[in-house]
């Protein structure tokens, strides 16, 4: 029969699916937060952790796109990262002078700052706090029915039991830029995955390369390219031809919608928006000032739209939105403006067309956009830098299959991740909210649409924590065999 327990008389298993940044920093607070009994299990199937897509680079070319005073992994603690990074001295990438807090820092320096952090977590954990990791891939999860703990099941076929289950997933690789099957996918010389390193290599120095899209991942390759002595002309393609803009540093401006009713609509969104600009032109404030004042109240501004406006700034918007909201370093930017001037690097607005190798190279032809001129260029590699995609409903891999063929998860009605509530609980199929699977991060898009960069993801790991370690104090009923 079933008998009722105390949380204090059962181990309380936590179990987080991915171990990048979202992952360690769901770790780390419940590291902070657990009292004795909780187990806290991580999952990742490509160590080292914390590095997940952004930060597994080494190349210190790679740039953070934010500011090194505002990047601390404790929201309680604004200057951690700083005063781990002026003790890095030395290392590739840093001068040797001191750090300043509006440095933007090599990438995979925040990759060993994660990585710090979380053995900083280990070591003052409550006794009797329970961690450990697991390299594998999880594939299933087998929820209860009344009693009993959910059941993780691994692609090697190790199983763990779990009370509750984090989904930190992370970005998922892009969607293909031609959307048909193409022979050119199954060869070196196409690369999907922009993220890993040996994206630039077999590239000959003098070979052109072509990038398809022209975002931050994109800046990342040309860097990369430049930094290994690449001669060719790198070509960037995108729909728009839109590029990220550079970080301007200057003095906060005030916040200007914290004391006032927020819009409810995109239009008067943007109506408020464009007011805000134009005052702050008058007084000769950047734009960008504008924009970082508004970031606070970005999530609630989205909440409040109903999905048809939701709908509306997908097409008309985000494109625009993203490439000044989510900027480059200073020095990058200034890099790549001075491989363009040099004819490096070329941008183009259009949309490709066909992909054929043939004669030891790749073909590729484009149509450009506003004048309809078809382009054709001979090229040694092409590289996908579209972005991530974001309907996990389309993404073939096991977990989400098993997930959505049990009805644990639903899509975002726009697709744009999983269908969850602003607080991280998933939802299940045309359902509520199971009350032990919830996400953070990537998979929140549609839920909150600002949510992936590192102040939103700590502090979305802070709150999700504190609802674990709620949890975990709940009474519970636990099978005794008489």
């Amino acid at each position: 029969m079933s008998t009722p327990e105390t949380a204090a008389t059962q181990p309380y298993d936590v179990v987080i699916v991915g171990g990048g940044l979202s992952g360690v920093l769901v770790a780390v607070n419940l590291l902070r937060r657990a009292s004795a009994g909780t187990r806290i299990t991580l999952i990742e199937r490509k160590p080292p952790l914390g590095r997940g897509v952004a930060y597994g680079t080494l190349s210190p070319v790679h740039r953070l796109n934010v500011p090194a005073g505002k990047l601390t992994a404790w929201p309680d603690q604004p200057d951690h990262f700083f005063n781990w990074a002026s003790r890095q001295i030395g290392a590739p990438g840093l001068s040797e002078g001191p750090v300043a807090k509006t440095d933007f820092l090599p990438r995979y320096l925040y990759g060993q700052y994660i990585e710090f952090v979380l053995e900083e977590a280990k070591a003052l954990a409550a006794p009797g706090v329970v961690f450990r990791t697991v390299g594998g891939e999880a594939i299933d999860i087998d929820d209860r029915s009344e009693e009993g703990p959910h059941t993780l099941l691994l692609a090697d076929g190790t199983t763990l039991a779990a009370e509750v289950v984090v989904l930190a997933l992370g970005n998922l690789p892009g969607e293909y830029p031609i959307r048909k099957p193409l022979p050119i996918y199954r060869t070196w010389r196409y690369v999907h995955v922009p993220w890993l390193m040996a994206a630039v290599e077999n590239i000959k120095p003098d070979e052109q390369v072509l990038i398809v899209g022209a975002g931050l991942t994109a800046v990342d390759i040309i860097l990369q390219l430049d930094a290994q002595g690449h001669r060719g002309t790198i070509h960037a393609l995108s729909r728009r031809g839109l590029r990220p803009k550079s970080h301007q540093l200057g003095p906060p401006y005030p916040p200007f919608l914290d004391k006032e009713p927020l819009p409810t609509t995109l239009r008067g969104t943007v109506r408020r928006l464009r007011q805000e600009l134009g005052k702050a032109a008058a007084e000769g404030v950047d734009w960008r000032a504008v924009l970082d004042a508004m970031r606070p109240q970005t999530q609630a501004l989205w909440k409040g739209f109903s999905l048809e406006d939701r709908a509306r700034f997908m097409r008309h918007v985000r494109p625009f939105w993203e490439t000044h909201r989510h900027r480059l370093a200073p020095q990058v930017a200034d890099r790549v403006e001075q491989m363009e001037r040099e004819g490096k690097v070329r941008f183009y607005a259009g949309r490709l067309r066909t992909l054929e190798e043939r004669s030891g190279a790749v073909y590729a032809e484009f149509r450009g956009r506003g004048s309809g001129a078809l382009t054709t260029l001979r090229l040694g590699k092409v590289i996908n830098c579209t972005g991530p995609r974001t309907d996990y409903s389309k993404f073939q891999h096991p977990l989400f299959i098993n997930l959505l063929a049990r009805g644990l998860i639903d899509h975002d009605p726009l697709a744009l991740g999983i269908n969850t509530s602003a607080e991280g609980e998933v939802y299940r199929y045309r359902g509520d909210a199971s009350g032990w699977l919830f996400t953070l991060g990537a998979p929140m898009k549609g839920a909150l649409w600002e949510c992936t960069a590192v102040p939103e993801i700590r502090m979305q790991a802070v709150k999700l924590a504190e609802r674990i370690v709620a949890l975990a104090k709940e009474p519970r009923v636990a099978k005794v065999e008489v």
